[in-house]
């Protein structure tokens, strides 16, 4: 089990997991020495380097500021990740369906990420510097695209997918949106 894991699965809502595919990524991020810190404090980057190049998992990312605990939703959703400059989260959700599927939380408002857990990591492995719902379908700058070189072929050998230059897979209407607005009705 990689640390990362070990760390969220202890604030897990019930009835949510964590995907498989992440934890094999996280297992590999790990392999390759990109983490930093311990316990409520812990990092892990799809890259090497101090430098932030894009999205950082993380143990200590909350819901503050969007939702408080016991609030219709709290349980549905799970902070894993720092997605964008302006603190932009970026996380878990459990679907309706039983499905988890990722969504980010930032100064855009709410938008879905991937319907699932491999397509997230084909999104970061685009190597962008912010996951911002108005940048998604923007192609990466080189310097970026470069650092996550070696996640994204990670991704393409160990899943046998492809990674895209951009992200289109962007559904409209967005179901993370329209679900956040019917939690305020």
């Amino acid at each position: 089990m990689s640390y990362m894991k070990d760390q969220l699965i202890k604030k897990l809502p019930t009835g949510m997991t964590i995907p498989e595919p992440l934890e094999r990524a996280w297992n590999w991020m790990e392999a390759q020495g990109w983490g930093s810190g311990e316990g409520e404090e812990y990092f892990l980057t799809p890259y090497a380097g101090e430098r932030q190049m894009g999205i950082v998992f993380s143990t200590d990312r909350t819901l503050e500021g969007w939702f408080e605990e016991g609030q219709n939703g709290f349980d549905k959703m799970f902070p894993i990740a720092e997605i964008s400059g302006d603190g932009g989260i970026g996380l878990m959700w459990l679907r309706g369906d039983g499905e988890i599927a990722f969504a980010g939380l930032g100064g855009f408002g709410p938008f879905l990420l991937a319907e699932s857990a491999i397509d997230f990591l084909r999104l970061i492995a685009i190597g962008k510097h912010e996951l911002d719902s108005l940048l998604l379908t923007m192609e990466a700058e080189d310097e970026e695209a470069t650092a996550h070189a070696e996640f994204r072929s990670w991704v393409i050998s160990e899943f046998g997918v492809e990674v895209p230059l951009t992200w289109e897979e962007c559904p409209d209407p967005d179901p993370f949106e329209a679900w956040i607005e019917s939690l305020e009705n």
